[in-house]
């Protein structure tokens, strides 16, 4: 909290107490589990958006009993909510990037080359492999699952091996990339907020963490092509091939759409600008290369093709596309997107960020994680609470950027008495809690994936293994290794390479 909020705070309630403050997240749990046990794959099409907002509604209720003031908590509700809306307009424009993709045949192109050469057994280590390639180049895990997740997903179902795991497998490479990518938002968000260090010297550790989880991620997701991971039988090579052609005009052209959103993320152009302007570029593309698809989608004699191209276009780029081959597996697989597509996931992101507002605000967090601090005995088990905590916080707050800051704030002079550099206190922060919020179904980056690639947090999440991994192996180099050579001679060395506590952040409502 802000020294204003804190003022707040002691003027017009009482911090909640431990049990209460237990109570409220422990609701928040058991709503989320009941909807999970009841809604299975589909909890995200709506059970947890309520689960979330009733939620909310019990945190509120609780800060009314502790004499919080309505404008007060309402202000803080905006605020968080005010902090979310960069991220929004990234949400709606993957949701039309995708709506384009298909028109302009891009999915379909990357089945149809895809499916002849990427072998079924090493499908699962490839997706890996390329997304993790891709993610270090635009350092951004939103923006490459945005730009290529659907396809993976989609060529999987072509390739007869599990969705899911294909899911998981391109999301595992895309966190690769946001972790050790220097121009990844988050990382310099964390660098930022802990001060005494450069994000050269950050992504300097956290690729030396992210190296051996790679190589073990990688491994399984070899083993797991190998054994049990085919849903079917593939389909013939062929005949997919020769159906795709008869509803798309295939060709390389179609990767341009794609290709032109990292070149505009290389050269530093926002998440949101490149991926609207690849879909605009999409629909212009698909106005010259998909006529027939185009008139066979309009359906209306009466328009000229520019109108029926118009038409179609805005609808796609809105409500998203919809093939009607009349051939079920087809549609399924070249149907979708839009912006309207990424409405319940924009509910999701508005009602997380209620709950982790309502929490921050009343200190209901800072109750609860208090005594995780004042548990610490030692560099070891302050290193272990930062990464429980800054999980914690992100299934808290369901924000990974909120999370960071508070996070940072927490335990910053806690690391400077244990003389411990800047770096252990940002590698545990980023790799706990920044990794496992693309895992977390309410977290923005969870509810983002889940609604990019269509298939549900829970379903593909058990198969992102190089989240799972990544805490539990950068804990043991730092325990064994950096925690002894990253330490400081001196109290006064310290405080010295810490400096002053940072005031000005990076904004963190830009996603890169």
């Amino acid at each position: 909290m802000t020294e204003s909020q804190v003022k707040d705070t002691a003027e017009t309630g009482r911090t909640p107490s431990m049990a209460a403050s237990l109570l409220v997240l422990g609701v928040m749990i058991a709503l989320i589990l009941l909807s999970v046990a009841f809604f299975g794959g589909t909890v995200a099409d709506g059970p947890l958006q309520v689960s979330m907002t009733l939620a909310t509604l019990f945190a509120l209720t609780v800060a009314y009993y502790y004499n919080f003031r309505g404008a007060l908590i309402s202000q803080a509700i905006a605020d968080g909510i005010n902090g979310t809306i960069g991220t929004i307009f990234v949400i709606l424009a993957i949701g039309t990037v995708i709506g384009a993709l298909y028109l302009c045949g891009s999915v379909a192109a990357f089945v149809y080359y895809g499916s002849a050469i990427i072998s079924p057994r090493f499908f699962f280590v490839t997706v890996f492999v390329l997304a993790s390639v891709l993610s270090r180049l635009l350092g951004s895990s939103l923006t490459t699952v945005g730009a290529v997740g659907i396809a993976f997903v989609g060529l999987a179902s072509i390739m007869g091996v599990n969705p899911a795991i294909a899911a998981g497998a391109a999301v595992s490479g895309a966190i690769f990339g946001n972790k050790v990518a220097p121009i990844s938002d988050t990382a310099n968000l964390t660098v930022a907020s802990v001060g005494g260090l450069t994000i050269n010297e950050h992504a300097k550790v956290v690729t030396r963490t992210a190296i051996p989880t790679w190589i073990l991620s990688a491994v399984l997701f070899l083993v797991l092509g190998f054994f049990g991971a085919s849903q079917s039988a593939p389909a013939d090579v062929d005949q997919v091939q020769s159906t795709i052609a008869q509803y798309y005009n295939v060709s390389l052209l179609a990767f341009i759409p794609v290709i032109l959103i990292f070149v505009l993320s290389m050269l530093r152009f926002s998440a949101f600008m490149s991926l609207m302007l690849s879909a605009i570029f999409a629909v212009i593309l698909a106005a010259f290369t998909q006529h027939d698809l185009i008139v066979a989608v309009a359906n209306d004699p009466s328009l000229s093709y520019l109108q029926a191209a118009f038409k179609v276009g805005i609808d796609a780029l809105g409500n998203g596309f919809a093939l009607n081959s009349g051939v079920d597996e087809l549609d399924k697989l070249f149907s979708g997107g839009g912006a309207v597509s990424m409405l319940t996931t924009v509910w999701l992101v508005l009602a997380a960020a209620s709950f982790g507002a309502v929490t921050g605000y009343t200190g209901m967090l800072q109750r609860i994680i208090t005594p995780v601090i004042n548990w610490t005995k030692g560099p070891a088990s302050l290193i272990l609470a930062t990464m429980l905590t800054s999980v914690g916080m992100n299934l808290a707050t369901a924000d990974p950027y909120t999370s960071i800051v508070l996070t940072s704030k927490m335990f910053r002079q806690e690391y400077i008495k244990e003389r411990l550099k800047p770096v252990l206190l940002t590698a545990s922060m980023a790799d706990s809690g920044t990794i496992v919020s693309h895992i977390i179904p309410w977290n923005l980056h969870g509810a983002i994936f889940a609604g990019t690639l269509g298939i549900a947090t829970f379903q593909w999440a058990p198969y992102t293994f190089f989240a799972y991994l990544t805490p539990v192996v950068t804990y043991a180099m730092v325990y064994f290794h950096y925690m002894h050579k990253e330490r400081l001679s001196s109290d006064a060395d310290a405080a010295k390479v810490y400096g002053a506590e940072p005031t000005k952040l990076p904004p963190s409502t830009q996603l890169a």
